[in-house]
């Protein structure tokens, strides 16, 4: 049974109780981070925790631990995560509850296909663009209907028609000129594979717009599940795999595992 951090406690997650007027339950009223951990260490902690606290302050949300317990916390239930691979998931919510689970988890395949949605539309200059928030429903939706249709990533555009990013993943194209990921002021979410490749160099910010993704010579998906992933299909029309971002190191190094997996 997988250890799960609970308000300042660990325990087994059967045993975990969210109250029923809690903000994050009723309201969606709360934020999250997912990680990858591999061998019992998660990956690209501070990126994550650099995100994690920048929004909770962003929309007035206070905790009693600081950084480094909530580093801890996170090491102390991915050391007991299911192995070889697991999804860590950091919750907080305004109550405030802080909730620290794990999950095993089973990467897709090296290439996917995606469905291009124009209908559900990121409001770029919404109060909630750029936040990983608890209010989830519409990549919810968007992810069930790509599902439904044999998809493993929806697309989504802004407002204004321009590409934002995919239900669970960013959005890198590769265009004659360089390999693009939308800006910010667009409305995505700012990834922590994301914001890798732009630190190395790998990509560059620009708006992308539908002649572009028609016009790319690879379509990329970034997040820290998957890490870089390859679109093989779009709307199932067949697409240029394109090449390898080779600069991309992945998330920071890991330590070697502090004890063997359990039997």
């Amino acid at each position: 049974m997988s250890l799960s951090f609970w308000n300042g406690r660990f325990l087994p997650e059967a045993e975990v109780r969210i109250p029923p007027d809690d903000a994050g339950f009723l309201f969606g009223d709360g934020l999250f981070e997912t990680l990858r951990v591999d061998a019992g260490q998660a990956g690209d902690v501070e990126a994550h925790l650099d995100r994690l606290l920048a929004g909770l302050a962003r929309i007035g949300i206070e905790i009693p631990e600081d950084r480094d317990a909530l580093e801890a916390a996170i090491a102390e239930v991915a050391e007991a995560a299911p192995w070889p691979t697991a999804r860590l998931r950091v919750t907080v919510t305004r109550s405030p509850t802080r909730l620290v689970t794990a999950a095993p988890y089973q990467p897709p395949g090296d290439r996917v296909s995606v469905l291009l949605l124009s209908d559900l539309r990121i409001d770029s200059q919404g109060p909630l663009a750029g936040l990983k928030s608890l209010c989830y429903q519409m990549n919810r939706l968007a992810l069930r209907r790509a599902e439904a249709a044999g998809a493993w990533e929806a697309l989504l555009l802004n407002e204004r028609g321009r590409l934002v990013e995919g239900a669970r993943s960013n959005l890198a194209l590769a265009l004659p000129d360089g390999v693009f990921t939308p800006p910010l002021e667009d409305g995505c979410l700012p990834g922590t594979v994301r914001r890798r490749l732009l630190e190395q160099g790998t990509i560059a910010e620009r708006s992308l717009s539908l002649e572009d993704l028609e016009r790319a010579g690879g379509i990329y998906l970034l997040n820290s599940l998957v890490g870089i992933l390859k679109v093989g299909e779009v709307n199932g029309r067949p697409v240029p795999v394109g090449r390898p971002l080779d600069r991309f190191t992945g998330p920071e190094p890991r330590r070697a595992p502090r004890r063997p997996p359990p039997a």
